[in-house]
């Protein structure tokens, strides 16, 4: 079969089933680790009256965020963020992270979207480094050629050069805050991070010649390619969910569900490889985890992906 090649960000496996939804999910640890923009861009087209309903509300909530930045009133620049976030993923559920899979997740995530926004939107530095991206982008030239608008690539590979670098400061600075924790399970770095860079590069490549769309590529990591892949060896199985039918690779702990968009626990224990103790799998397979008995530390998949 013929898919995109995904290696999980966290136990290093293959992506083996095929995947419906623009959340690529591992096969073994359950992990949520990549994104395929194709499939996003699918279901925004996918009803023109739902976008074009969407983008008219999204104008209203611009306008009153606009208005609290004015008057200086975070209080309600967090309550409508809040409320935008809210609108947002229930107009497209298919752009909610599948980490974010229980009522109480879902809240506490909005939350920290609300949060986060507002001290973006109060800080000036960031407010700076918003005003030079402009400012670059707005001093690009462009060009004709062979009947397609190019741009000038000096001037692009400087935008390049400074978007990149902003992007993985503004990383570094929201995952190593505490009060953003929930971030690390529910929207990795690594797979926001390829987000932000993948937006970037499929909005400029057209306009790149084919030299310079590797050299944007090879600059920013971010280079999607199909290839064909032989299944490995496991069994059919069942959702426990909603019991469509899904194929579990031998090795795998925890499935995700592409009709559902929830995942099955495969194996519920596992043995201490230094005691031979019994424990419970942890929700997250492929982070490592003490011995409750002797507490030795065991990585689950290490040993089959490392």
């Amino acid at each position: 079969m013929k898919i995109k090649k995904f290696t999980c960000i966290n136990c290093g496996a293959p992506k083996v089933n095929e995947y419906k939804s623009p959340y690529i999910m591992c096969d073994y640890c359950g992990s949520f680790t990549d994104i395929d923009y194709t499939l996003g861009l699918d279901t925004w087209n996918e009803s023109p009256e739902r976008t074009q309903e969407y983008v008219q509300k999204k104008f209203y909530y611009i306008n009153e965020i606009e208005k609290a930045l004015k008057k200086n009133d975070k209080v309600k620049y967090k309550q409508q963020q809040i409320a935008y976030w809210d609108f947002y993923y229930k107009t497209y559920p298919a752009y909610l992270p599948p980490s974010v899979d229980s009522p109480e997740k879902y809240t506490a995530y909005i939350e920290l979207c609300g949060e986060s926004s507002t001290e973006y939107g109060f800080d000036p530095k960031w407010q700076d480094y918003g005003k030079e991206q402009e400012k670059l982008q707005h001093g690009l030239t462009y060009y004709t050629h062979n009947g397609e608008t190019k741009v000038e690539a000096t001037g692009f590979f400087k935008l390049a050069d400074f978007f990149i670098d902003m992007t993985k400061e503004g990383m570094r600075v929201f995952y190593s805050d505490p009060k953003y924790a929930l971030m690390n399970d529910v929207f990795p770095e690594k797979v926001h991070l390829k987000m932000k860079l993948s937006m970037f590069v499929q909005v400029w490549l057209p306009y790149l010649k084919d030299e310079e769309q590797q050299k944007l590529l090879d600059k920013s990591g971010f280079n999607m390619q199909y290839v064909d892949i032989e299944r490995p060896k496991g069994r059919e199985g069942e959702c426990e969910h909603c019991k469509s039918d899904i194929y579990i690779p031998e090795g795998s702990y925890k499935v995700f569900c592409e009709k559902c968009r929830k995942t099955t626990k495969v194996q519920q224990t596992f043995k201490c490889m230094s005691c031979g103790g019994e424990n419970s799998v942890p929700e997250y397979p492929a982070k490592p985890i003490d011995c409750e008995f002797c507490g030795v530390e065991n990585r689950l998949i290490k040993a089959l992906f490392g």
